[in-house]
C-alpha cells in the first residue's frame, strides 16, 4: 500500500516538473538562417509573342513577359510560337 502512494507521488511530481524542460531555446552566436540572403522571385505573365527577324529572315519567336511588380519586361527567345503563360522570374532591385 505504501509503495502505491510513493509511486503515485513520484508520478505527480514528474508531471509537474516536466514543464521545466519545455523552456525556450537560445541561439548563441550568429544565426545562419538570418544572415543568409535569399533570392526573391515574382510572377512574370505572358504579354505578347512577336516574330524575331534577323537580316530580313524569320529567326524564331520572342516571348515577352510582363513582371508582376515594376520593372523591365522579360524577353525569352525560342524557335516555336508556343510560349508558357507565366513563370517565376528573379525580382529586380527597386532602389
Amino acid at each position: 500500500m505504501r509503495s502505491k502512494y510513493l509511486t503515485l507521488i513520484l508520478l505527480i511530481l514528474s508531471v509537474f516538473y516536466s514543464n521545466i524542460s519545455f523552456g525556450s531555446g537560445k541561439i548563441y552566436g550568429k544565426s545562419q538562417t538570418v544572415s543568409k540572403e535569399y533570392k526573391k522571385y515574382e510572377i512574370c505573365r505572358l504579354k505578347k509573342v512577336e516574330v524575331n527577324l534577323k537580316d530580313g529572315k524569320k529567326d524564331g519567336y520572342k516571348c515577352i513577359f510582363k513582371r508582376q511588380l515594376k520593372g523591365k519586361d522579360v524577353t525569352v527567345m525560342q524557335p516555336s510560337p508556343q510560349c508558357q503563360s507565366s513563370f517565376k522570374c528573379k525580382r529586380e532591385d527597386q532602389n
